[in-house]
């Protein structure tokens, strides 16, 4: 099996298990704290870089459900101006059947669209789902190159973790500036270990989120954003 089926295989035992799909969800309380944390942190970063985000080209890289389209939507993109691209028809149809976003089934490797033909280029968790090198540094030179000058690239992944999962690779913030040649990079450290932060809710209560972000030791997550020479 290749690196491209394997992560297409991967996602489909994923999306078959109730269990994940259920601890994933915004329903669980640790994880609606780690989705808004970012939130907040990528509207910071958009401001303090003076990007408006309206008259942009958006592409969601592994756009999955499309459950980052709401957010774009809210962050001033206008909903004709974002296309996702994901491995998994399954996805991509709930996606635009139920959000009207305009998706492509395609592999980040080899993305379906022009040079220079978006303004913003996404990717959130889907580097630390490929673990072949050749594909990553395929996936990455594609965002790269349908980027435009000027434009950015809006990463969030996890650059350390305590899982032991062969499918899972982190990716620390040495290789994205490998990868993406070409992109000058800020980052940021955030989302704390969604397993410890999850015990401790349970456990404690939802305060208890906050404090372990605040002590920042736990951080597991980069969320970088990159603009195009």
């Amino acid at each position: 099996m290749d690196e491209i089926e394997r992560i297409k295989s991967r996602y489909e035992e994923r999306d078959a298990s109730a269990t994940l799909t259920g601890f994933w969800s915004i329903n669980n309380p640790a994880i609606l704290h780690i989705a808004q944390e970012r939130e907040r942190r990528v509207l910071s970063m958009l401001s303090s870089h003076s990007i408006d985000l309206s008259p942009m080209r958006v592409l969601d890289v592994g756009c999955g459900f499309g459950i980052e389209y709401p957010n774009y939507l809210r962050w001033g993109a206008r909903a004709g101006n974002i296309w996702g691209v994901d491995l998994s028809l399954a996805r991509l149809r709930h996606a635009h059947q139920r959000l009207g976003m305009p998706v492509v089934q395609a592999s980040g490797a080899r993305l379906p669209f022009p040079d220079r033909s978006f303004d913003l280029v996404v990717q959130s968790v889907v580097f630390s789902s490929i673990v072949d090198d050749s594909i990553r540094r395929a996936t990455a030179e594609e965002m790269v190159r349908v980027v435009r000058p000027g434009g950015y690239v809006l990463w969030y992944d996890a650059f350390r973790s305590r899982a032991r999962d062969p499918h899972f690779r982190c990716v620390a913030r040495k290789e994205i500036a490998n990868l993406f040649l070409g992109i000058d990079w800020s980052f940021a450290t955030l989302t704390s270990d969604v397993g410890i932060s999850n015990r401790a809710q349970r456990w404690l209560g939802g305060w208890s989120l906050s404090l372990i972000d605040a002590s920042r030791l736990l951080r597991t997550h980069l969320l970088g954003l990159g603009k195009k020479k």
